[in-house]
């Protein structure tokens, strides 16, 4: 038989083994997908009978969130005080970090905590509400959040509390308070995370069945009483250290029509939220 022939019926025999190997992977994944429905289905139904109401509808999508280590990065906070100074000067380098310019000053600490004061009459926010106003500023330093909250103070000034998100997740315990007097910005003080996370090896995150079973056995085992779930979110808690590095935990907060709970997305540990 001619070589090119054999050729051939080997890239034949070839092709039919990729195509076999294709449906097999194909198939193994609709199985996967209609188990993993099926365990979210029954998660819902598990909760009924412990009369913990959550509409079907409202299941999220499964996120596949991981530990990660993060280690204190300079540079973006030079970049972020530039955005909101301008040009500054510079001082201190293994703790806090001052920096001061003709818009006002600026310092970050080792634990993630920062704060801006703004010099004269603050920055102005000109026709827009302080929560678009604050939210637009601090995207453009390098912050990308979420307005939380809009308190009106007593003595006339406006606070809008920011929630930090990471790559579009909440990190639940990141926020930073923005203070408006007089239609200007006057003060910013919070706490960001800043650097670029390493997923930390080991570590697999639960799917929404396992966090809604350890939600409702920690709710039981912990004595708490509420009877629907109204919303459901994925995201992180940081932990930071004196040193500057720090730690992002996958956690799911939990709302009821009680209280609201945060469930560990690796271990399933429950506690109600603060």
């Amino acid at each position: 038989m001619e070589w090119s022939k054999i050729k051939n019926i080997i890239l034949l025999m070839l092709l039919a083994v990729n195509l076999f190997l294709l449906v097999l992977v194909a198939d193994q994944e609709r199985k996967s997908a209609a188990y993993q429905e099926e365990a979210r289905t029954g998660a819902v139904e598990i909760l009924e009978k412990a009369n913990i109401h959550m509409d079907p509808e409202n299941l999220p999508p499964e996120r596949d969130l991981h530990t990660m280590s993060v280690e204190r990065d300079r540079t973006m906070e030079d970049a972020m005080a530039q955005a909101l100074l301008g040009e500054t000067s510079k001082s201190g380098d293994l703790g806090p970090v001052t920096y001061s310019g003709s818009r006002g000053e600026g310092q970050f600490l080792s634990d993630g905590k920062f704060s801006f004061t703004f010099a004269g009459e603050g920055l102005p926010a000109g026709q827009e509400d302080p929560e678009v106003h604050g939210q637009k500023l601090l995207e453009q330093a390098g912050y990308e959040c979420q307005v939380q909250n809009v308190r009106q103070q007593e003595d006339g000034t406006t606070v809008v509390t920011v929630q930090q998100l990471w790559d579009g997740d909440p990190v639940f315990n990141s926020t930073s308070d923005l203070t408006y007097e007089n239609g200007s910005l006057r003060s910013i003080r919070g706490q960001r995370l800043m650097g670029t996370p390493e997923p930390k090896a080991g570590t697999e995150p639960l799917d929404v069945a396992t966090i809604l079973l350890r939600f409702l056995s920690g709710v039981q085992d912990g004595g708490y009483v509420c009877s629907e779930i109204v919303g459901m979110t994925a995201g992180y808690e940081v932990t930071l250290s004196s040193t500057g590095s720090a730690a992002l935990e996958p956690v799911w907060l939990i709302i009821t029509n009680t209280v609201s709970f945060y469930v560990d997305g690796t271990d399933g540990t429950v506690r109600q939220a603060e």
